[in-house]
């Protein structure tokens, strides 16, 4: 990464204005465009990075959302139905804990999803969490479809997403396999809540999720309390100005922190197309996440 740290920290700032300019668009009532659920309202104009098919079922549409069939075209195995809710929130919705995924899929969830169909015989046997998956945790919708997990449980600090997940998992149920899939709320600051879990998990996923500067640190206590002791964590995120630093630091305390950017030649080569866009289209600060992994230490 070439920027200066002045320029990460205005291009953070920018981020931030951003995304938050779209939960104020949700509030006032203006809709997301949900023509292509993929490519959906994001920061700037870069949305996708083409991995995923989707089709929306217009039969299917309610006050509460859109249902959408999801597939893979490299991996046909991976066909689920997915609802989108409506974009039409109200002030008390949106404001709180990691409400950014009941407005849309951001690229990096689309990105982690499909690095978890292409590597589903990781995830065989294993228990797995998604952790902050917003309305869709389609990562985890991913693991549960693809790989033969023990158990995924797919969760969200805010409520509705937590609620959206659940309809999702009863109406794909038949494609889980022998897999246990279940969702519930779980916010990272309230450790009380989730000390049942203390421990269980082989690995958690999770993605675009360390931008909170209030929660940051929830976020990294979080993961040192799900995990087993030989348990990993498989974060994908972009730069965001240095949010991602940031996390690292914070995380050092507890985990070994390794960091990969170039981790799919697919992606990796769709990213080098884009950067020839320019910022205003693409910009890799906010759009391509890099490949972290925690191990303990």
């Amino acid at each position: 990464m070439s920027e200066t740290s002045a320029e990460k920290g205005r291009s953070d700032g920018n981020t931030s204005k951003h995304r938050w300019k779209i939960l104020r668009n949700a509030i006032l009532k203006k809709q997301c465009q949900h023509t292509d659920p993929v490519k959906s309202v994001s920061v700037r104009r870069f949305a996708s990075f083409g991995l995923l098919s989707t089709k929306s079922i217009p039969t299917e549409s309610t006050l509460d959302g859109q249902w959408v069939e999801y597939s893979c075209p490299q991996f046909s195995q991976f066909y689920i139905s997915v609802r989108h809710l409506s974009s039409s929130f109200s002030a008390g919705e949106l404001i709180g804990f990691n409400n950014t995924g009941n407005v849309c899929v951001w690229p990096s969830e689309e990105v982690l999803a499909f690095h978890c169909m292409n590597n589903a015989d990781y995830f065989r046997n294993k228990t797995v969490c998604e952790l902050g998956g917003g309305m869709t945790c389609l990562a985890g919708l991913s693991v549960a479809v693809c790989s033969n997990a023990d158990e995924v449980l797919l969760t969200d600090g805010n409520q509705t997403s937590a609620k959206n997940v659940q309809e999702i998992i009863a109406r794909n149920k038949s494609k889980f396999g022998e897999s246990v899939v279940t969702a519930r709320e779980l916010k990272w600051n309230q450790r009380e809540l989730f000390e049942d879990l203390r421990g269980h998990f082989d690995c958690i996923i999770s993605a675009d999720c360390l931008f909170f500067d209030q929660f940051r640190q929830d976020l990294v206590d979080t993961f040192d309390v799900l995990l087993k002791p030989k348990g990993e964590a498989i974060i994908f995120a972009p730069c965001r100005g240095n949010t991602l630093d940031q996390f690292c630091v914070l995380a050092k305390a507890k985990f070994e922190v390794d960091f990969e950017s170039r981790y799919d030649g697919s992606i990796w080569q769709k990213h080098q197309e884009m950067l020839t866009e320019g910022k205003e289209v693409y910009d890799e600060n906010i759009h391509y996440p890099v490949r972290i992994t925690l191990t303990r230490r």
